[in-house]
């Protein structure tokens, strides 16, 4: 019987990861994150690359690439299945997602229809990695309109702090007026994001564990939260990438009002965002119980 792997896995890392990334940056520009948010051009030249390499990485692993080319194209035609619906949306955002970095790279503003075509389509990206599980009626655990939910959120929340670490290299500017008020207020918005992202994942268990999705999907909640992947849940997912970053950003909510948090710290948690982002995808991914 076959079984997604790394490569799926990855791929809805990076095609969450891309989607975030984008959407982070367009929000940046817009004005949302603050008046001097230095988010507003990294996030453009990490979108499309990701979603270059997440989606070879999902077609390498359907093999259809090689053992059948034009079965690529012929994906195109069937408009009812939902994996065409992805390659039009990632097909259309990755085009956006390098004329954005292009302007941007040119020190132009990315015009604002294309910036808006390209939230849209980053939206739809984020979405489709979880309606991509969502629909696999084999795999009961999968099968729920709450995956979608997470995914978006959890794309958002790996796409701030990805965007923010790049910026942290690509912006090499000393602290300006607006920057302290940006920071709180990104701050503030990844607290949200943070815990959103717990409440979906605690529902998501709590529906599979009271056996309202059957058995199967129970056994699946059960591998973990208590079973071969809680270590990597418990500690990966919860610990440093749900836990850590909230209450740091908690506690260093005043000492932001003083002086910018150090350059140490906000690397550390965006990477503990990104560790957790990918290992909640494994865990979902590698719990499947599969009905048939």
């Amino acid at each position: 019987m076959y079984h997604w792997g790394w490569k799926i896995i990855i791929y809805l890392f990076l095609g969450g990861l891309g989607a975030g990334t984008y959407l982070t940056s367009f929000a940046a520009q817009k004005g949302w994150l603050g008046e001097n948010s230095k988010l507003g051009r990294a996030g453009y030249f990490l979108s499309g690359p990701c979603i270059v390499i997440g989606s070879l990485l999902l077609f390498l692993d359907l093999g259809i690439a090689f053992s059948d080319p034009l079965g690529v194209l012929r994906m195109f035609a069937n408009i009812h299945s939902v994996m065409t619906w992805g390659i039009y949306i990632l097909s259309l955002f990755i085009l956006v997602g390098f004329l954005s970095a292009y302007y941007t790279w040119k020190n132009r503003k990315v015009p604002s229809m294309l910036s808006l075509l390209g939230a849209i389509l980053a939206l739809g990206t984020g979405t489709y990695t979880g309606v991509l599980l969502a629909v696999v009626t084999s795999v009961p655990f999968w099968n729920t309109f709450l995956l979608p939910l997470l995914f978006v959120v959890s794309a958002l929340s790996t796409g701030l702090a990805a965007t923010a670490l790049c910026a942290h290299f690509l912006e090499k500017k000393g602290e300006q007026a607006g920057d302290r008020q940006s920071e709180a207020k990104t701050n503030k918005i990844h607290q949200v994001l943070l815990g959103l992202e717990s409440i979906l994942i605690m529902m998501l268990l709590a529906f599979a564990l009271t056996g309202a999705k059957g058995t199967d999907a129970a056994a699946s909640a059960q591998m973990i939260t208590s079973g071969s992947l809680a270590l990597p849940f418990w500690l990966l997912v919860v610990a440093i990438g749900l836990v850590f970053p909230l209450a740091y950003s908690i506690v260093s909510a005043k000492e932001q009002k003083r002086r910018l948090s150090s350059f140490f710290n906000v690397i550390s948690t965006d990477f503990a965002v990104l560790i957790g982002g990918l290992t909640l995808r494994a865990t979902i991914v590698l719990c499947a119980v599969r009905v048939f």
